[in-house]
């Protein structure tokens, strides 16, 4: 009986494994069926459109470009960097100069004081820094005290420098109108006395015509009552024919005399017309320059007052900043609050370094060696300041391209003091290091000045070894000089310049960006009978838009182009190709 019941139990056993094994099995085939649906009406988008190039047989030029502006290195005008009185100038025209050597200097007095205040808040600096280490102690009051001081005064001496400003304002504003009052009274009274001296010219011309035709009239008169009116000079006696030769001869006189004085009247009324020109032409144009000269002060003027007010704005910050600082550290200091105060000791630091720049500044000195040209300035002027401007400068110097630009064409006339070399029209342009490396001095090149469209040729003749970081990038100035200049090409001229670096003739060639470089490894992806694969290449002179294939691929093989948006052509992590081998 039991053994019964045993045998029923494992048959329901058995039929209800077989059950839900069968269930799982279905349930595993519907999930593939709706997986495979849903790939089949849902693969992932459109595919991207494919662009193929051929590879073909031309020519290839590897060129480097870059930009500049065209520089005069017959003269170099040199200026000081900050504003201020001259104290002395050390040269003259004519003088030969070195290096370094100074020029002339400015008072310093202001950059000292920057200079003694940098120093002090660098201090400060060092101060709060140890104080943050040692942990707070007594002395932190006081240094808080003293920046809070230190702060206030600095708001004073903005408000002061506000009102210093607008005062200076007000007396350019008077000595400017009076400089124009004074040259409209310098061109009225001379328009009346040019006139008068016209006038005057004028009344002579008609009083000596009038008193030499009277003289001649009466020699004439004087001729005809010695000599007679019938007879000639042999018939009469000897002594009838000398009064008559004189008489002749004093008509002649009176006649030659008439021609030179009305001669040199009518060249005094000529010359006092043309006189009067001249100077009525100068006084026109010293008007126009007093009021242009009082529009730039006026101008110049207010733009003081608004930097003033906005440092009187920061400084109010700074008062503020340092009561909420003392308060803040009447508490320990946490390693975030340590690295925040040394980080304020490195400012601190740069300020200094940036005053002692200011300080040595104060003295002007050369940039080159060379012959002075003018001096443009004389010992207690004021000079604005506009800094050294070095587009006219050759080999030995290399301007800022930003201020250049800026300002080179517009000042590349007049400095503080101009000094003379010998090289020859030129464009500097800065070169990424990368392309800088495959110039070598004597490489041909084509310039291009957008502003007149015209194009010159000329050669490398200076590689910078000194660089420069821009945005990350270093760059090597290249100085590329010009064969002849295009007529209407001045100095600070923008220009264009493209360096060819490389040629090859009737090679293999295929887009530049069909090429993908990996370290020294270049590869292609060739398209045969609708099969894509990557193959090897060879490259020889690479421009930037085609490249020389050496080895790899046949003329006439289709190449694939990336997609947009995905960078090829290039090396290591897909970075394009530039110019060259």
């Amino acid at each position: 009986m039991a053994r019964a019941g045993d045998g029923k139990l494992s048959a329901a056993w058995e039929w209800a494994r077989a059950r839900w094994l069968n269930l799982g099995l279905l349930l595993l085939l519907v999930v593939a069926i709706v997986a495979t649906v849903l790939v089949i009406t849902n693969p992932g988008g459109d595919a991207p459109v494919v662009r193929t190039a051929a590879v073909t047989r031309g020519d290839v030029t590897a060129l480097v470009t870059g930009s500049g502006n065209a520089e005069s290195s017959l003269r170099t005008p040199v200026g000081f960097k900050g504003s201020g009185t001259v104290t002395s100038v050390q040269v003259e025209p004519g003088d030969t100069v070195t290096l370094g050597q100074t020029l002339a200097t400015i008072d310093d007095a202001d950059a000292q004081a920057e200079l003694r205040t940098a120093e002090a808040q660098l201090a400060g600096a060092h101060a709060a820094l140890d104080q943050a280490r040692a942990g707070p102690t007594g002395v932190q009051t006081q240094q808080d005290k003293l920046a809070i001081t230190q702060a206030e005064q600095a708001l004073d001496n903005a408000r002061a420098a506000v009102t210093a400003a607008e005062k200076q304002l007000q007396l350019d504003r008077a000595a400017t109108q009076s400089a124009i009052d004074n040259a409209k009274t310098r061109l009225a009274n001379d328009d009346e006395s040019t006139a008068m001296a016209i006038e005057n010219a004028e009344d002579k011309l008609e009083a000596d015509t009038k008193t030499q035709k009277t003289l001649v009239a009466q020699a004439e008169a004087q001729e005809r009552a010695a000599c007679g009116s019938g007879s000639s000079i042999t018939e009469a006696d000897d002594e009838d024919s000398s009064s008559c030769a004189s008489a002749q001869l004093a008509t002649k006189n009176a006649e030659n005399t008439r021609d030179a004085v009305l001669l040199a009247d009518e060249q005094a009324v000529t010359t006092a017309e043309q006189t009067r020109e001249s100077t009525l032409d100068q006084d026109r144009q010293a008007v126009t320059e007093a009021e242009q000269a009082r529009a730039d002060t006026l101008l110049k003027g207010g733009t003081t007052i608004e930097t003033n007010k906005q440092a009187v704005t920061k400084a109010e910050g700074d008062v503020t900043a340092a009561k909420l600082t003392a308060e803040k550290n009447a508490h320990p200091q946490t390693p975030e609050e340590i690295a925040q105060a040394q980080a304020t000791v490195d400012s601190a630091q740069v300020d200094v370094d940036t005053a002692r720049r200011a300080v040595d500044e104060t003295a002007l000195k050369a940039p080159q060696g060379g012959v002075v040209l003018a001096v443009n300035g004389e010992a207690g002027e004021f000079t604005n300041g506009q800094g050294s401007d070095d587009s006219g400068s050759g080999g030995d110097s290399g301007g800022d391209s930003d201020s250049a630009a800026s300002d080179a064409a517009a000042s590349a006339g007049d400095g503080f003091i101009v000094i003379a070399n010998l090289s020859e029209l030129a464009v500097t342009a800065e070169i990424p290091e990368a392309d800088a490396a495959k110039l070598e001095l004597g490489q041909q090149a084509t310039i291009s000045f957008p502003a007149n469209e015209t194009t010159a040729t000329g050669t490398v003749t200076r590689k910078d070894p000194q660089s420069t970081v821009s945005n990350d990038v270093v760059l090597y100035p290249v100085t590329i000089s010009l064969t002849s200049a295009p007529p209407g090409v001045g100095v600070g001229a923008t220009a264009n310049v493209s360096i060819t670096t490389g040629t090859a003739t009737r090679v293999l060639k295929a887009p530049t960006q069909a090429i993908t470089t990996t370290g020294n490894r270049s590869t292609v992806t060739v398209r045969r009978n609708g099969v894509d694969s990557v193959v090897p290449v060879r490259i020889g002179v690479s421009g930037p838009a085609e490249t020389e294939i050496v080895s790899g691929v046949s003329e006439g093989d289709v190449l694939v182009l990336p997609t947009p948006n995905v960078v090829t052509g290039g090396s290591g992590a897909g970075f394009p190709r530039t110019g060259g081998r």
